[in-house]
Formats: structure tokens, C-alpha cells, sequence
């Protein structure tokens, strides 16, 4: 029966009838907000990876592997499930499983983010934490990770950074020699933490040209 509908519409309009995308919304979404980080220059190239979990479910969808974050679509995203096994689409990221570890271990998260940043890899490739040196950043950075180099995706590198997110109070984790992980609830928090550890990282840095970076405390 579906055969003769199909062949209906290919004769009366002259194409076929478009397959459903599971979970069109959240791909969409997450395509947008891979691409305004790249815009941002929170990426170079294929690096670092990018998700957002299926809410209700045990499913996330992340940015596949060798792809640059600035040109995703749907044939450049997996859909996984959070013990990391495919379900749809192409290799994953290397980091893929610690974005699963993460939505399991933290109900709070929606969203995560793999940058590789210029300002703040700087400071992880350093073995330095970016200091909280303005009001808005206390929250974010008052108290976050560093975790020193480990392979692309080791089990070292892996269990680490789960570790620390166990933690509920930590939103961002620095990787010595490699990047950064942030999460958010959702994937528009995800882009304005991930803004703000930035911006931070590089006022920071003309801070240290200055003096010493001091943080910020409220009295």
C-alpha cells in the first residue's frame, strides 16, 4: 500500500514522499548551535565534538567523526544511546563517551561542548584553571576541573573527566594540552557558557599582561 502511495505522489507531483527525521527538532538545533560556535571561533578544522540529549529518552545526538562542527548536517550526526552504543548515523566522536557518561551521571545536563577555544586551551595546555576575574564568570568558574593530557579518547582520559562532572557544582573541565568540556542544560546555555568561559579566558590573559590576574569574590 505505502509502495502505490508513493507512486501517486511521484505521478501527480512528480516526487517522492520525504522520509521522517527522528528527532528533527533537536538535530536542527543542534546543527545551528554547532555552527554559531564555529562562527565564534570556538573550533578550528574537525575538532572538538558537540551533543545534545533527547529529552525523555536514553538517547543523545552527537557531531560524528573527522567533520568540522561549521558544516554539519544530518548525515554528519550520530544518534547514540547513553551507554554508547549507535543507533543511527555515522563513527562518533572520540569523546562521544564521555558525553554519555555525563548524561547519566548529571540529570541537570542537556547539552555538551568539546572547544577547542583559543584563549581558554591556552590556559588548559598551560595546567592553569581560568581564573573568575569578572562578577558574571564567578558562577561559571568559581569552582571547575583540570585534568592533565591523556590521549584522545583513553579510558584515562575518559574516566577523568567523568569523575569530575560527578560533581553537580562543576560546569567546565580543562584539558591540559587539549581543550576544554562545558555543559548546560540545554544547547542556547550550552553557547553562553561556553561564550563566557571564552571571554573570560581572554580578559584574563591581557589581565596577566598587566599584573597578576586577581579573582573576583563577592564581599
Amino acid at each position: 500500500m505505502k509502495k502505490l502511495v508513493a507512486l501517486f505522489l511521484i505521478l501527480i507531483f512528480g516526487c517522492a514522499p520525504q522520509p521522517k527525521i527522528e528527532y528533527k527538532e533537536y538535530k536542527d538545533k543542534l546543527v545551528e548551535t554547532a555552527r554559531r560556535c564555529y562562527d565564534r571561533q570556538l573550533f578550528w578544522g574537525s575538532g572538538g565534538d558537540i551533543s545534545v540529549k533527547v529529552p525523555g529518552t536514553n538517547k543523545f545526538i552527537v557531531k560524528s567523526t573527522g567533520y568540522s562542527l561549521g558544516y554539519l548536517d544530518y548525515n554528519k550526526i550520530t544518534t547514540m544511546t547513553l551507554d554508547n552504543d549507535v543507533i543511527e548515523g555515522k563513527t562518533p566522536s572520540h569523546e562521544a563517551p564521555i558525553h554519555g557518561n555525563i548524561y547519566k551521571i548529571r540529570k541537570d545536563v542537556g547539552a555538551i561542548l568539546h572547544m577547542h577555544a583559543p584563549y581558554s586551551t591556552a590556559w588548559a595546555t598551560a595546567g592553569m584553571k581560568v581564573p573568575p576575574v569578572t562578577q558574571q564568570s564567578v558562577k561559571l568558574l568559581a569552582k571547575c576541573g583540570i585534568v592533565k593530557y591523556y590521549p584522545v579518547g583513553s579510558n584515562e582520559l575518559i574516566d577523568e573527566i567523568t569523575n569530575l562532572y560527578k560533581d553537580e557544582v562543576i560546569k567546565v573541565v580543562f584539558m591540559e594540552n587539549h581543550g576544554v568540556f562545558v555543559v548546560g542544560k540545554d544547547l542556547d546555555e550550552l553557547l553562553n557558557n561556553a561564550e563566557f568561559v571564552e571571554n573570560t579566558a581572554r580578559i584574563a590573559y591581557l589581565l596577566k599582561a598587566i599584573g597578576t590576574p586577581k579573582e573576583f569574590k563577592f564581599e
